[in-house]
């Protein structure tokens, strides 16, 4: 359950124990603050952030807990998404339930974002089935992507689910326009591992299709932005250490294939001494001896 918002405040307050008076300091006097907590007085955004910084309280922690620590509808359509066709999962019933899902919600609102959801549905679901989503689809999606000014979480979701569909070029757009469109937004931690994430993608497939000159002309644009670049990097990190939870857990090829994935983009990219740093990591974990230097030499041969 929700909780309306002064009682949500009144809550974050008291867990802290500040009093009132403390919370109210010189933005609204201790009256109006009591009054706002029993629901008695409305108030403006600005001074509601004035307050929830008093507190040392975010407006996305605070949102969460007056959304009953419920996600946003739009972020709740791609975790079931994702939980149903993510990460090669094949459940079809449920994405073929989401497609209609959205179908029905974007016949009643005629929102562009409720087509969206059903065409990034859609995509999902034909990675895996091996089916070619419609142009005209991809065309829309583009067009939305392409016209909006800023790109946030939603926007980020939807490139996810399409990128495997569209052209190279775009490919390419998309990640310039995401270093441009997403600057702002990328700031807060959760959309920083977000952005990298989705450019980390996009890097993957230009190293799949051996565009390792663009690779690194993508990497040369992230080199001015510090927090994107950080959040590829502990992309890759993470990989590394999944795939050392896999081998010591007797998932040997899926490990290797992680680790190889990971070593390659680093050397790619021209981070040698950062790939070499993470698979030495490696070896202390799993004490298996492996050759930095000849697994680039590996990838480059491929």
């Amino acid at each position: 359950m929700g909780l309306p918002l002064g009682e949500a405040f009144r809550e974050f307050r008291t867990n802290r124990n500040i009093s009132l008076r403390q919370a109210a300091g010189d933005i609204v006097t201790k009256s109006f603050l009591s009054k706002f907590e029993r629901g008695q007085s409305a108030i403006s955004a600005d001074k509601l952030w004035a307050l929830l910084a008093r507190l040392n309280v975010t407006p996305a922690e605070f949102q969460y807990r007056v959304m009953g620590h419920a996600r946003l509808p739009s972020d709740d359509f791609f975790v079931r998404l994702n939980q149903a066709v993510g990460n090669n999962r094949q459940n079809i019933a449920q994405a073929d339930r989401l497609i209609a899902e959205a179908e029905a919600r974007y016949a009643q609102s005629g929102l562009p974002t409720d087509r969206i959801d059903a065409i990034a549905a859609r995509a999902s679901k034909d990675t895996i089935t091996d089916t070619v989503l419609p142009a005209e689809e991809i065309n829309y999606v583009l067009d939305y992507l392409f016209e909006t000014e800023e790109w946030l979480s939603y926007e980020v979701n939807v490139i996810d689910e399409i990128l495997i569909f569209v052209s190279y070029g775009t490919r390419l757009q998309i990640a310039q326009s995401l270093i441009k469109h997403g600057g702002d937004f990328a700031s807060a931690s959760h959309n920083q591992e977000q952005v990298g994430n989705t450019l980390l993608n996009i890097l993957a497939l230009m190293i799949r299709d051996r565009r390792f000159a663009d690779a690194q002309s993508l990497f040369g644009l992230l080199a001015n932005n510090d927090m994107i670049q950080s959040s590829l990097f502990n992309a890759l990190n993470f990989q590394t250490l999944r795939s050392a939870d896999w081998f010591l857990t007797g998932r040997q090829e899926a490990a290797w294939d992680a680790l190889h994935w990971a070593a390659a983009t680093l050397h790619h990219l021209g981070q040698d001494e950062m790939g070499a740093a993470f698979v030495h990591q490696w070896h202390l974990l799993t004490h298996q001896a492996v050759d930095y230097a000849a697994v680039a030499a590996e990838s480059k041969e491929k």
